[in-house]
């Protein structure tokens, strides 16, 4: 790539910077480094349906292709349309050809257009060249228009060409015919997972208008249009963070890195997949059944089994004991492991095939044939939550909560009545970490290596499968990369499988998921629909509410809990009571995997809908949206102090009417701020369990190693417990190290989730160091003040002082708080194509005093960028006729990246009081910043709604939801080829 970089420089070929440029687009640099510009354009030419930049960029410029068609052959000359349809065998791309273009009569411009800002395919691409008879003039000589992702058999904008041909390029009448004649010949195919041909062809008007925009003379443009014609430009990140410490209690407070951040950074962290096993070991993959609502009536695996290096099929009939991935006793209903009847969802696992490698085992699934049973009809497939509501089956829909009151009674008179829907998506827990899981039979035991939540339900489920009794499943667990609640129950499946291979087998078992197998087979966060009406007084007080939400549970409302936390944030800080809000609350079922939870689980919905509701009633009483919210905030929550606060540090009422006043001034450039608010009631859920933890002491050095029940997953809940020990014992950080968990010393405890599991550890560990102080006081006593560390324990030692400790936090310990938080989100959006830039975001968290401020902001913001990936671009598409889920891989599902990050974005931790209903006064971080991202829609809103204005359309609600893409802000924003003209 650099090549063209270089070449830049000389004359003719000035353009080569653009590609350059837009070559840096291309995937990400792993994949530049070992992908080639011949390989690129091989792939466009099988499967012509691929959006290549590559190919579009030197169609654009009239390239041509250098190839050899026989081995002993001269090599030949193709255009690239005639590459494309060249039928020639083993033809050998040898050279491309550049031609020449002076700076002083060709222009040439491209565009990529993405779901985020890197490493994503286009939604459209373009380029236009322009050979003119002078600059001066404008008029065109020749000119070449050409876009992708139109459909696979359109390139040339041929009609636009022929229309340029002899024209001023910016004379209105025109442009005017340009844009007519466009919007007649884009004509885009519609084929799932793409985006709609609509929001496509308005995106390749828009791209040409861009092109026009910047490339006119500017005194032929309109002011307020200039500002369209340019890309987004994302300048470089930054950050402040705010927060306070309590010196006298390091380390506690004190804001140090993550244990285990330099070996992560250096790649030496050690997970699952690490493990070293023997040779003999085996590896698995899933079968998966692919029609929904048949009867599985046989399986046949022997083409499969006849495979070299394949070792054996498992299917339900192989299970010894109960088939489900859940204990069964822990409030949960059985979800088989394998199915052996009806078919739930597509790709359910109906069986498993074991083989000497992965790479093995997942090619031999495709040779296994499954016979189905054959009904009259066809069974209606309905994997969406919109599938049922649109289908009114009232039978796949349960009323789970109810509010006392039938009908809502009104507490004042109200002005006006806002209603609406409001519809949020599925999100899958992206993990860096696959599922994994490792087993090696040993003594009349499994050990178990699986990269889960909740090691005491992992090996539940595995002893209940396989018979055996808990002791002989013994887990343990390092770290995991990511969770999220992925891997809460949902890890069992893997975890049960391999198991059961390496009980069959006698032999080690290794089991890595695929991406497309995680994500076509696991639960995904709830996806949540919200029917509202409101009455409302003139200053934006609501006095009565009815409000129905329907939850998407999958096939099996398994992980229902999550509709209970919704209500909990709905009712946060806002003036609801039984009287003037009903609610009622619908878990529905869908043919799709098992809804899990998510980070923040039924929190952010719940904080979502309220927060749409107060946002939408300012918008239809012509409100500010911030003074919609006070006068609707409970007398006496603190909230009522600290909004107020907020607004005033985050500069809100400036930058609300500068917003204002840029927007009035740019009719395709606008920017949007959006507020959000939450009053997180923290509860210690469930109502029983522990998480044990044990101290030991060791008398050679005086060092501590700590043993728990929590699962370090990278929100850092080693490096506080480190940082507790050390302050309790009164020694240095230095002295103390945590080993991994296992079901043996973190027997019975419960899952790490919740956000819970730092306090509870925490909890846990300071009754552990305040039972050996105990110990060591009397000797402490004896030694003096004077007395170091070392002298102490080994004194304590010689005494045969018990140098080991273990207790446990259990449900009571610590009780119920609230958590504040405060978000303020600032976007600019590109109208014409629908990208956008989060340039600011001001967040204030209330975290008590922090146990280590470092740790938990890295939590608050990547909790919020984990929000920001729900509500923009994270997006799952099934096939209605299926049932199979159609963005199952990272060519189609798009996570933020390191651009799509706030460009400023500053975290300041609430100072004072101290909590002193939580451990060591400190408070949960980890989720409410996900509820707070919603901040962002609002944003978007706001720009949209100013587009809209200047669009001439009517002042009304625009239903944004998640993921709120750039094709939803394009078709909402009245974009019209009529309105693209310079002047």
């Amino acid at each position: 790539m650099d090549i063209f970089n270089k070449v830049s420089d000389e004359k003719g070929f000035q353009y080569c910077q653009e590609l350059w440029q837009h070559f840096q687009l291309i995937a990400n640099v792993p994949v530049r480094n070992n992908g080639t510009l011949a390989g690129n354009i091989s792939i466009k030419k099988t499967h012509r349906e691929f959006r290549s930049d590559v190919f579009l960029l030197l169609e654009t410029l009239n390239a041509k292709v250098i190839a050899c068609c026989a081995p002993d052959g001269n090599p030949i000359t193709f255009s690239m349309a005639e590459f494309m349809t060249d039928t020639t065998p083993k033809t050998i791309i040898l050279a491309f050809e550049l031609p020449a273009y002076s700076k002083d009569n060709f222009i040439f411009k491209s565009y990529k257009i993405m779901s985020r800002a890197q490493n994503s395919a286009a939604y459209v691409n373009a380029g236009f060249l322009l050979e003119l008879q002078s600059l001066a003039t404008g008029i065109v000589k020749n000119s070449r228009i050409c876009f992708g992702g139109i459909r696979p058999d359109f390139v040339h904008a041929t009609a636009v060409e022929q229309l340029l041909q002899g024209q001023c390029f910016y004379d209105k009448g025109v442009v005017q015919n340009v844009f007519s004649t466009l919007s007649n010949i884009l004509q885009s195919d519609a084929s799932l997972p793409n985006a709609s041909p609509e929001y496509r062809m308005k995106l390749a008007s828009g791209l040409l208008f861009k092109f026009l925009l910047v490339h006119s003379p500017q005194d032929r443009v309109r002011r307020d249009y200039i500002t369209g014609g340019p890309l987004l430009k994302r300048e470089l990140s930054s950050g402040l963070q705010t927060f306070d410490t309590q010196p006298s209690n390091y380390p506690v407070t004190q804001p140090i890195q993550k244990l285990e951040a330099l070996i992560q950074c250096a790649g030496e962290a050690k997970y699952m997949n690490d493990l070293i096993t023997s040779q003999n070991t085996v590896h698995c993959a899933f079968v998966g059944a692919t029609m929904v609502g048949r009867m599985i009536e046989s399986i046949d695996a022997s083409q499969a089994l006849q495979m070299p290096g394949v070792v054996a099929f498992f299917s339900a009939k192989d299970i010894p004991g109960i088939n489900s991935i859940v204990d069964t006793e822990q409030q949960y209903e059985l979800e088989e492991l394998f199915t052996a009847g009806l078919v739930r969802y597509h790709s359910q696992p109906l069986g498993m095939i074991v083989a000497q490698s992965r790479d093995i085992a997942e090619r031999a699934t495709k040779k296994v044939k499954v016979f189905y049973s054959r009904g009259d009809s066809a069974p209606s497939i309905m994997p969406t939550l919109g599938d049922v509501l649109e289908n009114n089956r009232l039978d796949r829909i349960k009323t789970m909560l109810k509010s006392n009151v039938q009908q809502a009674k009104l507490s004042a008179p109200a002005h006006y009545e806002v209603h609406g829907i409001f519809e949020i998506g599925l999100q899958y827990h992206f993990t860096m970490e696959p599922q994994t899981c490792i087993v090696i039979p040993g003594e009349e035991r499994l050990e178990v290596y699986s990269s889960t939540q909740w090691p005491d339900h992992t090996q539940a489920a595995i002893a209940k499968m396989l018979q055996l009794k808990a002791a002989q499943i013994q887990l343990k667990i390092r770290r995991l990369g990511g969770a999220y609640g992925a891997k809460l129950t949902r890890c069992n499946f893997v975890a049960c499988a391999a198991a059961l291979a390496a009980q069959k087998l006698n032999r080690p078992v290794r089991f890595v998921q695929s991406l497309e197998s995680m994500m076509d087979t696991l639960g995904k966060r709830w996806a949540y629909r919200s029917d509202y009406k409101v009455h409302v007084e003139a200053n934006g007080k609501f006095v009565a509410m009815q409000h129905n939400f329907y939850g998407d549970a999958g096939w099996n409302p398994n992980e229902n809990f999550a509709p209970l936390f919704t209500v909990a944030l709905f009712r946060s800080c806002y003036n609801f009571t039984e009287q003037n809000h009903q609610l009622v609350g619908n878990v529905v079922l869908t043919d799709a995997p098992s809804s899990t939870y998510m980070r923040a689980p039924g929190s952010l919905e719940g904080t979502a809908m309220i927060e749409n509701i107060m946002e939408h009633l300012a918008f239809e009483g012509n409100l500010d949206p911030a003074e919609a919210r006070m006068v609707n905030i409970k007398e006496g929550n603190r909230m009522r102090e600290l909004l107020p606060q907020f607004l005033k540090s985050s500069e809100y009422k400036n930058r609300r009417w500068e917003i204002d006043q840029f927007n009035a001034q740019n009719r395709w450039l606008k920017k949007g701020l959006g507020l959000a608010i939450i009053d997180f009631p923290y509860q210690y859920d469930p109502n029983f369990g522990t998480f044990p933890a044990t101290v030991t002491i060791y008398h050679v050095d005086g060092s501590v190693v700590i043993t728990h029940g929590g699962i370090e997953m990278g929100q850092g809940v080693n490096t506080k417990a480190a940082q507790v020990a050390a302050l309790v014992l009164g020694i240095s950080l230095d002295f103390v190290k945590i080993e991994s968990a296992d079901t043996i010393n973190g027997a019975n405890a419960l899952s790490s989730s919740n956000s819970m599991t730092s306090e509870c550890v925490g909890y846990a560990i300071r009754k552990c160091c305040n039972t050996l102080n105990e110990r060591l006081k009397p000797i402490r006593d004896s030694l003096g003040k004077n007395a170091t560390w070392m002298q102490v324990v080994q004194a304590a030692w010689q005494k045969s002082t018990n140098l080991i400790a273990s207790e446990q936090y259990k449900f009571g310990d610590m009780q119920q708080y609230n958590i504040y938080s405060i978000s303020l989100t600032e976007v600019e959006v590109d109208i014409l194509t629908g990208n956008h830039l989060i340039k600011r975001v001001d967040i204030l968290q209330d975290v008590g005093e922090s146990l280590s401020p470092n740790i938990d902001i890295g939590q608050i913001e990547g909790a919020f960028v984990t929000g920001l990936g729900y509500w923009l671009t994270e997006q799952l598409i099934y096939d209605r006729q299926t049932g199979q889920l159609l963005t199952n891989n990272t060519w189609t599902y798009k996570t933020p990246g390191a651009k799509d990050i706030p460009i400023d974005f500053r975290i300041e931790m609430l100072r004072g009081p101290a909590n002193t209903t939580g451990f060591m006064s400190s408070k949960a971080c980890g989720e409410p910043p996900t509820c707070l991202a919603v901040s962002v829609l609002f944003a978007l809103q706001h720009a949209i709604q100013s587009a809209r204005k200047d669009a001439g359309l009517e002042r009304k609600w625009v239903r944004l939801g998640a993921p709120t893409t750039p094709e939803t802000i394009v078709l909402n924003a009245g974009n019209d080829v009529a309105s693209f003209a310079l002047e």
